[in-house]
């Protein structure tokens, strides 16, 4: 059997001296041929010459050829990683079935593809079944948008918290990774709360409904940062004004009630609705007004059901601060907002409402460090 291998070798090497077109594709489909046969009959030095010689002749023969070799080795695990991923970096037409499948590619060869090949290379690496936290780390780096909604919609794709955080920040400007995002099992809920201020309605009542917030899960040193921070800026702060002065004395009597804070927007004090509301929410009246003037409403009923009030007070808040004159006629409550606050638990609206708390806290705090650190205001 070792004679007849070598005489067929022999035959093959004598057919490449022709340097014919048909010689070399001939010699190309034989030796693969025997390299692939099931019957394992090469030695280990018959398996290194064939290598050898498949190497040598990649680039010459047509793109079919290496497309027809590609294919058979994108499922063959034995196949020699050389080889593999010299077809891997080949034209796409070429590549694409051992990117998007081989076993046998290892994730910095895939790295390096990411890194030097096309847009196509790169999304046919983005589709494969498995995908580490370094390859996507890697897609997400260097992919365009087409690319990168692929990865989003990869289930099987191991992606880092990094990387969601990138993602979740690039969506405000790239629509379509809204929902691939917030629809992947392992984005974290704190960002998914995050993307909540801009989504669609549809996917902010998705985020508010699927994500609980745990304060366990915001990272320490973010709410450290933001405290901090925020204890220097209250020593700058001055006076308080005339609304928060009323109500924290209301609050400190134990009279700020909601009538109070419903009679106040009836009677147009709008600031002084936003400093009640803020108040009994304990949350900062930057953020409460951010809540309050959001222009969808979801954030309104979330802070609505986080301070307790029932389905008329809310329609009547929600009515009077979408009218531009201080009165509900001509206005309703969407059904979206509406089935909302139906459906969420108080303890879930404080979930939500702790969250943002921590989010425009961790914000504005970074917001002072910079100016601090660039001297501005000193």
């Amino acid at each position: 059997m070792a004679s007849d291998s070598k005489a067929q070798l022999a035959n093959l090497v004598e057919l490449a001296r022709q340097h014919t077109s048909d010689g070399r594709r001939i010699i190309f489909e034989n030796i693969t041929d025997l390299f692939l046969s099931p019957e394992g009959r090469l030695s280990e030095r018959e398996t290194a010459l064939m290598t050898d010689i498949l190497h040598k002749l990649v680039h010459d023969v047509e793109m079919e050829v290496r497309r027809d070799l590609s294919e058979r080795l994108a499922d063959n695990s034995e196949a020699p990683h050389d080889l593999v991923v010299m077809l891997a970096n080949d034209e796409i037409e070429v590549a694409r079935p051992l990117l998007l499948k081989s076993g046998v590619l290892r994730d910095a060869d895939l790295i390096e593809v990411i890194k030097e090949r096309t847009q196509e290379h790169i999304l046919e690496v983005a589709r494969r079944d498995t995908l580490s936290e370094a390859v996507t780390d890697a897609i997400v780096s260097r992919g365009e948008d087409d690319v990168i909604e692929t990865l989003i919609n990869n289930a099987d794709a191991v992606m880092s918290r990094r990387a969601l955080q990138f993602l979740v920040e690039r969506s405000k400007r790239v629509d379509r990774f809204q929902r691939p995002l917030i629809l992947r099992g392992d984005l974290p809920p704190p960002l998914a709360h995050r993307m909540f201020w801009w989504v669609s309605a549809a996917l902010r009542q998705h985020i508010l409904t699927s994500f609980t917030v745990d304060d366990a899960m915001v990272e320490d040193f973010l709410r450290d940062s933001a405290e901090s921070a925020i204890e220097r800026t209250k020593l700058h702060r001055g006076a308080e004004t005339a609304a928060e002065a009323l109500v924290n004395g209301l609050a400190d009597r134990g009279e700020l009630t909601l009538d109070f804070i419903l009679r106040a927007l009836h009677n147009g004090e709008i600031q002084l609705f936003i400093t009640a509301l803020a108040n009994r929410a304990r949350i900062e009246i930057p953020t409460a007004r951010r809540i309050v003037l959001d222009a969808g409403g979801e954030p309104l009923a979330v802070l609505c059901r986080a301070v307790g009030m029932e389905q008329g007070q809310f329609a009547s808040t929600y009515l009077l601060t979408r009218s531009p004159h201080g009165n509900a006629l001509g206005t309703m409550v969407t059904p979206k907002v509406a089935e909302l606050f139906a459906s969420l638990t108080r303890e879930a609206a404080m979930a939500a409402l702790r969250y943002w708390k921590q989010d425009d806290e961790f914000l504005r705090a970074q917001s002072d460090i910079a100016r601090v650190s660039s001297g501005v205001g000193t």
